[in-house]
């Protein structure tokens, strides 16, 4: 799943943290439209671009030298504080969303969600399910 995610990131620009965000809110059988996406993808879009995706940039470019191996881990354990404090900043978000449609996605709003997070991120969408390891895992999750 983690491969499946980071394929998603590095090839179409997804944000992993909205994505697993959309995928969990849909563990709780909450389905959400492109207007709750677009609003969560705003709540961090900020911090991503200017704390998340500069960390990133900086360990990944780190990666080529042996001899900055040291700072490279320090810069990795601040790019994930930075995104765990964007998953809180989502999580936080969780608490004003309501399912729009229940009914509509036959309890399937897991997969609902991460499609739609994915088409939200990308033009033109991918005509396949977006991440299907990472809807399967939240399935058997919610069980």
């Amino acid at each position: 799943m983690a491969n499946e995610c980071l394929e998603l990131q590095d090839l179409h620009g997804v944000n992993v943290n909205l994505l697993l965000f959309c995928a969990w809110i849909g563990t709780q059988a909450i389905t959400l439209n492109r207007s709750d996406i677009e609003a969560a993808t705003q709540i961090v879009a900020h911090w991503d671009a200017m704390v998340v995706r500069p960390l990133r940039s900086a360990r990944q470019e780190m990666k080529a030298d042996p001899d900055v191996a040291t700072v490279r881990a320090r810069v990795k354990a601040m790019e994930i504080e930075a995104e765990q404090i964007e998953q809180a900043m989502l999580f936080a978000h969780a608490r004003r969303i309501r399912s729009t449609d229940a009914d509509a996605h036959r309890g399937d709003a897991i997969a609902h969600n991460v499609n739609q997070c994915f088409a939200v991120a990308t033009n033109p969408p991918l005509s396949k399910a977006a991440a299907p390891c990472l809807i399967e895992a939240a399935r058997r999750e919610k069980s």
